[in-house]
């Protein structure tokens, strides 16, 4: 089964480098695009040599725009799946080959494929209480994503980002569909969401206590590759300020996470 990534990308350049190689290998081709990025993401991007890779410069849009690329990308697609990857995505191989094993046994009998996530918070070395995690699905919640759809006969995004959602030709959500259609993953991927990760802009960042990973934990391969250009460390722990803030702030949010 063809399978194509789909990435949009601004100012990611902590991360996505890590993030493209993560899954490179396991996609037949990956459109990306930049919607205005003022750090190096596009220096960093150019300089990874793939012939999968199609990248594209779109510059700065509007939320409309930004789902609007979303179908322009479905339109150019030739390939039986879309997997849908952001920059601040890091994916183990075991993951990525879990997603491919998944479309190629079951082929045309599913539609998608949700997996769970670990939102880093602080540095690499914690994540997010699942507890926070909002996502609902098949009465399901918590942190996990939509990374794999089957490129129906009539699917699109409607709505504006960040609130847009892929829907089929009836325009019925992806995520409402029948649970016979739908298989969770079992293995996770990284999500840098609310780490800082460009030098022009603080993203999502956000102070939060946060969960260690084991001492054994193995983080994904590619983290342990040669960079072919200078990019800033990600294993840099969370400073003292951090540390203080994320203590401040997290006794609320653990109390709302609970009743909400």
């Amino acid at each position: 089964m063809k399978i194509v990534g789909h990435c949009i990308v601004k100012n990611e350049e902590k991360f996505v480098w890590y993030a493209i190689n993560s899954v490179i290998d396991f996609l037949d081709e990956i459109y990306i695009w930049d919607t205005g990025s003022s750090d190096e993401t596009c220096k960093i991007i150019e300089s990874i040599n793939n012939p999968k890779i199609h990248f594209e410069k779109k510059g700065i849009c509007t939320p409309l725009e930004l789902s609007n690329y979303r179908n322009e990308m479905i339109k150019k697609t030739n390939a039986d799946w879309i997997f849908i990857l952001d920059g601040d995505e890091v994916w183990h191989k075991d993951a990525m080959g879990e997603i491919v094993d998944l479309i190629n046994k079951n082929k045309n009998s599913i539609d998608l494929i949700v997996s769970p996530v670990k939102m880093l918070v602080g540095d690499i070395y914690h994540f997010q209480d699942e507890k926070a995690g909002r996502y609902k699905i098949l009465g399901r919640k918590g942190h996990f994503n939509i990374r794999a759809i089957r490129n129906l006969k009539g699917l699109k995004v409607e709505g504006i980002y960040p609130n847009e959602a892929y829907t089929d030709e009836n325009g019925k959500y992806v995520q409402d569909f029948s649970e016979d259609k739908i298989i969770f993953a079992k293995n996770y991927y990284l999500h840098a969401s609310h780490l800082k990760r460009s030098s022009v802009e603080n993203n999502k960042f956000k102070y939060d206590k946060g969960i260690s990973f084991p001492l054994d934990y193995y983080y994904p391969e590619v983290f342990f590759k040669n960079t072919p250009i200078n990019i800033d460390s990600i294993f840099i722990p969370q400073d003292f300020k951090y540390t203080f803030l994320s203590l401040f702030f997290y006794p609320l949010r653990f109390i709302k996470r609970r009743i909400v």
